[in-house]
């Protein structure tokens, strides 16, 4: 029962978050408008690079609070509390010396790094100022979140992530309608939100384990047992936010900060397609593992199979629209002509590039099942050494477009030559029924759909919110015709349909 409260409060927390940040954003751009919200954009790239400090210990604490509250033996607690308060120091090492950084830094960043036209570069330098404090804070608050995630307490950890959510991204509202509009008091709203967070975070972590000591040491003999597991995490990690950040921090430095804004508003959209895909991914895994673990592989690939199906009928529904209907949906969104009309081009392709992205983390679920990253560790190394310079190249030649298009034949050639070698290796077979059972037929029918409405023709002369309701109703259909289309799809519809009926 704790498990599935757990699952059932991790959807909702994340999907609340994915579709506050998506009402909300548009309101920003309006109020602050587009430079000064490039300047959040800018934010969440640093939190992004942030994490590869973590070095893939808060994974592991996040693990060892799960087998220490298993026993409650006093030996291991007293052991857990030596590695706790080593990774505690560590943590705060790091985080006093990264906004120490970037507070010295500030005036450079603001100058040399981002390219501002309108804003005052001493205001964007105090802006900057805030970010390494709030930086500094939510990534010590990541370790006690860790920590209270592997406690289960994942009910508490939603209910007060949708709190805090709220009030980081709705209260704030209330600042710039009332108080300003200036830049500045939003960062230090969002300052005192993360001030909170993190008092929150510490109080409950350390009620959690009983801990009773509140100073901080180091053991290295603590934390040298779990060096080899966080250190394989922070590699495959690091080397995954390299492929997916490089581009938006060599954007920012590339485009002018109001163009950067707009950058901003969609890689909210283009996240939100992977997001979408998270809790599939997070329910699979275990039981994928546990089939295995019991021999029973051919049930294994069963849910491989109706999982891509369902990934693929959601995604490719969502990613269709999106790309073909792309000016009219950042205009029925944002209200911004410029936004629309810069950005649409640059969507088509990253969303493209993402629900490809999305089908192909398949392989790698199969390998984590079987417990053999090898394959994985290696992919990403390579990928990296040929995908960084293409990156780097596309950004400075062609800027956000080429780097968009690159984004996209990258993940196709990849999800082309890597995902029938993991097959290979791990499910001999499998690949071409994959292909043509579980992924064309959703594939062919999206491409079908949308030459169907490009040839009817739609009138999109109406109020932003008269044509966002028209992009739904053409979603609705198409997701409802892929759902006919895909086995599982049909089976869960008959299912329903019998349901009703008894």
């Amino acid at each position: 029962m704790a498990l599935k409260k757990n699952i059932l409060a991790n959807y909702i927390g994340q999907f609340y978050v994915i579709i506050i940040g998506i009402v909300m954003v548009p309101y920003y751009l309006k109020y602050l408008g587009a430079e000064a919200y490039g300047l959040v954009g800018f934010f969440a790239l640093m939190q992004s690079w942030m994490s590869l400090l973590d070095m893939g210990f808060s994974p592991t604490l996040s693990r060892e609070v799960a087998k220490v509250l298993g026993n409650r033996r006093e030996q291991d607690i007293k052991n857990f509390t030596s590695l706790f308060k080593s990774l505690e120091f560590l943590f705060m090492i790091v985080a006093i010396l990264v906004t120490i950084c970037i507070v010295v830094l500030s005036d450079w960043i603001s100058s040399n790094w981002l390219k501002i036209e309108e804003l005052n570069l001493n205001l964007v330098a105090y802006c900057i100022e805030l970010m390494g404090v709030m930086i500094g804070l939510r990534f010590l608050s990541s370790l006690y979140r860790s920590g209270i995630n592997g406690a289960e307490v994942q009910v508490w950890l939603n209910k007060i992530n949708i709190i805090l959510v709220t009030f980081r991204f709705v209260g704030v509202l209330f600042i710039l309608e009332f108080i300003s509009q200036d830049v500045k008091y939003f960062f230090e709203y969002q300052l005192i939100i993360s001030l909170i967070e993190f008092f929150l975070f510490t109080y409950k972590f350390y009620s959690i384990i009983g801990i009773k000591t509140y100073y901080v040491y180091f053991s290295y003999k603590s934390i040298r047992p779990i060096l080899p597991f966080a250190l394989g995490i922070a590699y495959t990690s690091g080397i995954w936010i390299l492929l997916t950040q490089l581009d938006k921090l060599l954007l920012s430095t590339i485009l002018p900060l109001k163009e950067y804004g707009y950058f901003a508003l969609i890689g909210m959209i283009t996240n939100a397609i992977i997001q979408v895909t998270a809790p599939i991914s997070k329910a699979i895994l275990p039981r994928m593992t546990n089939l295995l673990a019991q021999g029973k592989d051919k049930e294994m690939i069963s849910i491989y199979k109706q999982s891509t199906q369902i990934v693929a009928l959601t995604v490719f529904s969502i990613v269709g629209i999106v790309a073909m209907y792309s000016y009219q949906l950042l205009y029925s969104w944002t209200g911004n002509l410029d936004a629309s009309i810069w950005g649409k081009d640059i969507l088509s392709w990253y969303v493209l590039g993402n629900a490809i992205l999305a089908i192909g983390s398949f392989q790698y679920y199969l390998q984590f099942a079987y417990g053999k990253l090898k394959m994985h560790v290696y992919y990403n190394t390579i990928s990296a050494f040929i995908s960084v310079p293409i990156i780097i190249y596309a950004a400075y030649s062609f800027g956000a477009i080429g780097v968009a298009i690159t984004w996209f034949v990258l993940r196709l050639v990849s999800f082309i030559i890597w995902t029938p070698i993991v097959h290979h290796k791990f499910a001999p077979g499998l690949h071409k029924n994959w292909i043509l059972h579980d992924i064309m037929p959703i594939a062919l029918t999206t491409f079908l759909y949308l030459i169907l409405m490009q040839y009817i023709g739609v009138n999109f002369n109406h109020s932003r919110s008269f044509v966002f309701l028209q992009l739904l109703v053409i979603g609705f259909f198409l997701i409802s015709i892929n759902a006919m289309v895909s086995s599982v799809g049909r089976n869960m519809i008959i299912k329903y349909i019998k349901r009703l009926n008894n």
